[in-house]
């Protein structure tokens, strides 16, 4: 063999082998790079067959079960193991009955004009702002007769059986006074029973002047108010003042006491609120 051949090829041959030995040290073997990132030759090829079955799967819609479940669009597919998560409908989990069944009726012990909540209120009039107030009977059955109408009665203004509609509506205040049902009734123990009357109104109804006068009741005069079951309600006057048409103090109840409330406008200007109160010392009927 030729010396100066073999000098050449180891020449030659080293730079190649120290090339070889820095690449393997810088990257590894290639299995041993494509374990590190998933993607062996193996698991490219699962790879690719989980991706067809998928698309399989997708293409044709989900198989139904043995037990009839439903499997609309509300289904998903888990990416990673191509199983189908189905989505759960009343209809699967609920007898007929139960299915078929109407809720529970719902009961308002307020007329329409409330607010969710039960507050109520009344614009600006001639009656003077109703401002929203919790309700004394908020989630309870208020009890007394079925019709909430009143009847109300001040001797010294000459007002005899007026009509106290248990009602928010501006169309019942133009007809007569209103009672504020959020407030309570006489029959309940603890209430402050609040009618609210326009002092000028509307003539040729009962709204008409009938609070014109308001404001001449004094101390231990009488207020009485009549339920539609024939119970009549006899308060004394005890208060008599004036409050702004956001107040709502007024309009509450007052620990110990049973209360009747007489509301009008003031005059000239009908800004404010002429308030006048009342404790109940009598019940008969």
């Amino acid at each position: 063999m030729n010396l100066h051949h073999l000098r050449l090829s180891g020449v030659v041959g080293a730079p190649l082998l120290l090339v070889m030995l820095a690449l393997s040290a810088c990257t590894g073997p290639l299995e041993t790079v494509s374990a590190e990132s998933g993607r062996t030759a193996s698991s490219v090829q699962n790879y690719t067959v989980q991706r067809e079955n998928l698309q399989e799967t997708t293409a044709n819609g989900p198989a139904s079960t043995a037990s009839g479940a439903h499997s609309g669009s509300g289904d998903k597919t888990d990416a990673d193991s191509g199983t189908v998560v189905k989505t759960v409908l009343p209809e699967d989990v609920l007898p007929k009955k139960d299915l078929k069944a109407t809720p529970p009726q719902y009961e308002d012990w307020y007329e329409e004009g409330s607010s969710t909540d039960g507050a109520q209120t009344l614009g600006t009039t001639t009656a003077g702002a109703v401002p929203a107030v919790k309700p004394f009977n908020f989630g309870r059955d208020p009890g007394g007769p079925d019709d909430k109408t009143l009847y109300l009665t001040v001797p010294k203004l000459g007002l005899k059986d007026v009509t106290a509609y248990n009602s928010v509506k501006d169309e019942k205040l133009k007809k007569s006074t209103v009672h504020i049902p959020a407030t309570g009734f006489p029959w309940q123990k603890g209430a402050n029973t609040y009618i609210a009357g326009h002092r000028v109104g509307y003539e040729g109804t009962n709204s008409y002047l009938v609070f014109y006068y308001l404001e001449q009741l004094v101390e231990d005069d009488e207020i009485l108010l009549e339920d539609t079951a024939g119970t009549t309600y006899t308060y004394r006057v005890t208060d008599q003042l004036i409050v702004d048409p956001d107040n709502v103090e007024v309009m509450e109840p007052e620990e110990g006491k049973s209360l009747v409330s007489l509301q009008t406008c003031t005059l000239p200007d009908y800004e404010q609120r002429l308030i006048v109160q009342g404790e109940l010392v009598d019940k008969s009927g």
